[in-house]
């Protein structure tokens, strides 16, 4: 009835709700215009001074992540300071006076630093200087903390006090220099830290109590240091330190680094250089390692026959390194492997029997003879690494092998397979003597997949060596005329093994 009363037969009733309609709409639409260009006027359109601004107040991980924000931010973060404000590199030479360099530092501002290195090489610099410099890099809210004391003077004694650190400390670098109390009673967290690199660091029960306030580190390494029990038991690693630790790295330490009993679940990479008869070295058996570099670069002592040598290898090894895929032993080592890889009345060192995963190995050389060789190819046979990928030898620079030694005939036969994935080989030091032409020869013919064979040598003409069999020689010169060896003076740094730093080079 109300309908029939309408003059205009509802036709105004349906233009309000068309109007009511067409507002609804252009609401919507100006609303998701705004929400459309909030990114823009409020995030991109912003002055780069404020926006840099607002990157001084985050820390470096975060200043990072800002790059997702928009286009414009996209590399902002790599200049939210103009150098040298976001990192300090301060290096104390001999004439220099800490007093005036310290003076700009703690009278200026306090503003948020990448980066902060303390290099000293000075006999005037002393312990209220180092507590002045690293109170500063504290206060600046420093992500990776670098102090290198060289020569400073040695009567003087100067500490480290991890609690005074900067608490987002992400990465932290120390030399020559000492681990100081804890305070360890209210000492809070460093939540932040996941790297620490120590060398010639004397390292006792100060540090054991440190390792507990960094729940989050995953690198430790530790050279030269003067261990002195630390890494040996548990106590260093009561969780939840160790937790989330997943590479370790001991070089040429004193002290055991007795890790049998600990519990490092994410342990993935463990290298170690040392003097088996000062040092030495205990993995978990349960350990699933990824990486593995072993290199006992000393002479083996008198008293070490080597087999003996080789149990006391095979007693500090994993069970099993199945899931093994970059493994680096040295000579020395090898030499223990094949020993008891090639002995079946007593054969142990199973772990080795299986490296099945293995894409890449390296053999450090410290003497290249017809011994040396009869090792490469015992435990290429034995160990089964049908995976190979990557094969890298470094032979020893200059041979103290006499002629005749090179002469002798290698009475281990080679492998007959496993090489069959084998796609690049790289030889250090090749020098052209008939025992290195064997090797190349050997992994030409069997290496099926083999697309390059870079041989590093101070000679790049081809020489003719007595005694070398012409079938082999044959098999060079073809392989150098159709590219699969390569010849060059140096190193190429496009094809590096994944453990390129050496810690010993022979």
């Amino acid at each position: 009835m109300a309908l029939e009363s309408d003059g205009d037969g509802g036709r105004g009733k349906r233009q309000r709700v068309d109007e009511q309609e067409a507002q609804r709409k252009e609401l919507a639409a100006a609303v998701a215009g705004q929400e459309a260009a909030v990114p823009v006027v409020r995030i991109s359109a912003l002055p780069n001074d404020l926006r840099h601004r607002i990157l001084t107040y985050l820390p470096l991980k975060d200043a990072i992540r800002t790059a997702v924000l928009a286009k414009g931010w996209r590399d902002l973060w790599k200049s939210r300071w103009a150098h040298p404000t976001s990192c300090r590199d301060i290096h104390l030479l001999p004439d220099d006076n800490p007093r005036k360099m310290l003076g700009p530092l703690v009278s200026g501002p306090r503003r948020r630093l990448d980066r902060f290195s303390l290099i000293v090489e000075n006999e005037k610099l002393r312990p209220q200087h180092l507590k002045l410099f690293l109170a500063y890099a504290a206060e600046c809210l420093v992500e990776d903390l670098h102090v290198d004391l060289r020569h400073c003077k040695s009567t003087v004694k100067f500490n480290f006090h991890f609690p005074l650190s900067s608490p987002r400390l992400l990465h932290l670098s120390l030399r020559h220099i000492n681990i100081c109390s804890l305070y360890y009673k209210g000492a809070q967290p460093f939540y932040a830290l996941e790297v620490i690199h120590l060398q010639s660091v004397t390292i006792a029960v100060a540090f054991r109590k440190f390792m507990a306030l960094c729940p989050r580190l995953h690198t430790l390494d530790l050279r030269r240091c003067d261990l002195d029990g630390f890494l040996y038991g548990a106590k260093p690693f009561t969780p939840p330190a160790g937790v989330n630790l997943r590479s370790i790295t001991v070089a040429e330490c004193r002290g055991e680094a007795r890790l049998v009993d600990v519990a490092v679940p994410s342990l993935r990479s463990f290298r170690y250089n040392g003097n088996c008869g000062v040092s030495s070295f205990f993995l978990p058996k349960d350990a699933a390692l990824a990486d593995l570099y072993i290199c006992s670069g000393d002479p083996i002592p008198m008293f070490f026959h080597w087999t003996v040598f080789a149990n006391y290898i095979d007693r500090r090894l994993p069970d099993d390194l199945s899931r093994l895929t970059v493994l680096t032993i040295c000579s020395n080592t090898l030499k223990a492997a094949s020993s008891l890889l090639n002995d079946g009345a007593t054969a142990q060192l199973t772990c080795m029997r299986n490296l099945q995963s293995l894409r890449e190995l390296q053999l450090l050389m410290f003497g290249m003879d017809t011994n040396k060789l009869a090792d490469i190819y015992l435990f290429l046979k034995a160990s089964y690494c049908p995976n190979l990928e990557r094969f890298f030898v470094q032979l020893p620079a200059i041979s103290d092998v006499p002629v005749e030694g090179l002469l002798e005939e290698v009475e281990v036969e080679q492998p007959e397979d496993g090489l069959g994935n084998l796609r690049t080989v790289k030889v250090t030091n090749f020098n052209w003597r008939r025992i290195e032409l064997q090797l190349v020869s050997f992994l030409l013919r069997k290496a099926s997949s083999l697309r390059k064979l870079l041989l590093v040598s101070p000679n790049t003409t081809p020489m003719n060596v007595a005694g070398v069999p012409e079938a082999d020689l044959l098999l060079l010169k073809e392989s150098l005329a159709n590219g699969h060896i390569v010849l060059s003076e140096s190193d190429n740094a496009a094809t590096q093994p994944f453990h390129s730093e050496v810690f010993v080079k022979h």
